[in-house]
């Protein structure tokens, strides 16, 4: 339960709650660069047409929220004192609690709450629409359009977290695989 007498902008889930929609998350392709997004949605339209199913996570982040998201993670794993956070601009957050384990176990919360599964850039692609977090998956032998309109055929695994012969296809249309980040394809890679 949280403390009736805390000051509201005590970061933490009750935070979160309060205030994360304030910083929302794009999804939509039309929200990406317009020569990045030309890219993703040649590839899309490949999948698409191959029958792979794609859910489509974050396009282009607000940069207050990419911040939270980085500074929650990077005290939640005590990389950085609650004291040392710096301000972000344009979000009324406070870091510090009564002691260190507190201030990271708020933290955590919000790294949860957020669901961050890999530390978050910052500054980020996602700010400047050059990059989308994709899940793509399909069954049996994936027969997808390369760029060049070449047919390849993929099989396992899967997903597009892990095939590395789907990242080459990706790559072929100017969206291209961050290996570390399971969901995170950019104009660079990065």
């Amino acid at each position: 339960m949280s403390d009736p007498t805390a000051p509201a902008n005590l970061s933490g889930a009750a935070w979160w709650h309060a205030n994360q929609a304030r910083y929302p998350d794009n999804s939509a392709i039309a929200d990406l660069e317009p020569g990045f997004r030309t890219k993703v949605e040649s590839f899309l339209a490949a999948l698409a047409k191959a029958n792979a199913t794609v859910h489509i996570s974050a396009t282009r982040r607000n940069p207050v929220r990419g911040a939270l998201m980085h500074w929650a993670y990077k005290l939640s794993k005590g990389k950085v004192k609650a004291k040392d956070v710096p301000a972000i601009p344009g979000c009324d957050i406070d870091w510090v609690h009564a002691d260190e384990e507190a201030s990271q176990k708020a933290a955590q919360e919000m790294v949860s709450l957020f669901r961050i599964v890999y530390p978050p850039a910052h500054p980020s692609m996602h700010y400047k629409g050059l990059a989308i977090d994709m899940n793509i998956s399909w069954t049996g032998t994936l027969k997808i359009a390369g760029a060049d309109g070449t047919v390849v055929e993929i099989g396992t695994p899967l997903n597009g977290a892990s095939n590395t012969d789907l990242h080459a296809v990706g790559k072929g249309y100017g969206v291209i695989k961050l290996l570390k980040d399971k969901p995170h394809w950019s104009s660079d890679g990065h």
